[in-house]
């Protein structure tokens, strides 16, 4: 165990009982509410609360909040995490704590077709970047950071299983002032990778479907261009390193999975109006492959330049956290 883990499990032994305790029923309720499980409540005492209070301790609400973003491969428990620690930071820290996704900020179906037509035809499905609304996006974040006592804004909602953005009427509500925001999401923090690097192409999607590189520089070029200007927002990053990138389709299918079973409790008596696009795992597989070239980039990279390193075990849990000795 290294100094930094063991400075996590001393804070987190200096931490009231009764603080644990008290926070212990909403941590529970908060799991509950993602479909989450619930066992990882357990998990207070040596992970999450000691990380919140690191967090408080970083924060500045005088100066505005400051941007924690996470980044890591799907299905890895990214919002879980934020949001969880997001309450304990509300109901322990007194600090204004909210979360905001990089699946949320998503263009619209229409528009990611309309982007598509123009540019390359994969851009019709969700995920790479190029398929955001990233001046939204900009607009979001500058007025969160500026949002005064008794202001309210609201935040874009994205739902997977129509694979649309939701009505403004279901977006997340925010009252002022915030002091922190996480903003997760599988490729927070990536970067542009050399031009030579995306000439051969590192599975099937690429081959079949974008032989000539046309989509992945495309999409490199994002990085280098508009995602730079909204990663660059980001005062502590954070990275999610799982064993290997085998695991990461198993973590994505669970995630798969645990929507197709709760699709009634999302959308209740109006499902069966719906047009869902929940994925079988044959098609997972081939979604899957959107995201490989980048997800491969970070798993080698991240690591060496994120501020805090969570590293997963193949069954999603976090056996080490390794935070900056100063920041």
């Amino acid at each position: 165990m290294n100094t930094l883990e063991l400075s996590l499990l001393s804070q987190a032994h200096n931490l009231p009982a009764s603080l644990a305790e008290r926070l212990r029923f909403e941590v529970e309720q908060t799991l509950k509410g993602l479909y989450a499980d619930e066992s990882l409540a357990n998990r207070i005492d040596d992970l999450y609360l000691p990380f919140a209070r690191w967090i408080a301790q970083q924060s500045k609400p005088k100066h505005g909040p400051i941007i924690v973003g996470l980044g890591g491969p799907q299905g890895c428990g990214k919002t879980t995490f934020c949001t969880v620690v997001s309450h304990i930071l509300a109901k322990g820290f007194d600090l204004n704590s909210i979360v905001v996704s990089l699946d949320d900020l998503y263009l619209k179906r229409s528009d990611r077709k309309s982007y598509a037509n123009q540019a390359h035809s994969l851009f019709s499905t969700r995920g790479v970047p190029g398929t955001h609304d990233v001046e939204l996006a900009l607009n979001i974040f500058s007025r969160l950071k500026n949002l005064q006592s008794g202001e309210v804004m609201y935040v874009p909602t994205f739902d997977k299983s129509l694979d649309d953005r939701k009505p403004v009427h279901r977006w997340q509500e925010v009252a002022g002032p915030v002091d922190i925001i996480f903003f997760e999401g599988w490729c927070v923090g990536a970067q542009a990778m050399p031009e030579e690097h995306l000439v051969e192409p590192i599975n099937i999607l690429e081959k079949e479907k974008d032989s000539r590189a046309i989509w992945r520089s495309e999409v490199n070029r994002h990085l280098k261009e508009d995602y730079k200007q909204l990663f660059d927002l980001v005062d502590i990053s954070m990275w999610m390193q799982p064993p290997s990138f085998d695991v990461v389709y198993d973590w994505r299918n669970k995630q798969e999975r645990i929507l197709e079973a709760h699709l009634h409790d999302i959308h209740g008596g109006i499902l069966d109006t719906l047009d869902l696009k929940v994925m079988s795992p044959e098609v997972l597989k081939g979604f899957m492959q959107y995201y490989e070239r980048i997800t491969r980039h970070m798993i080698c990279s991240m690591l060496q330049k994120a501020d805090v390193q969570f590293v997963l075990d193949k069954d999603q849990t976090i056996i080490e956290t390794i935070l900056p000795k100063s920041h």
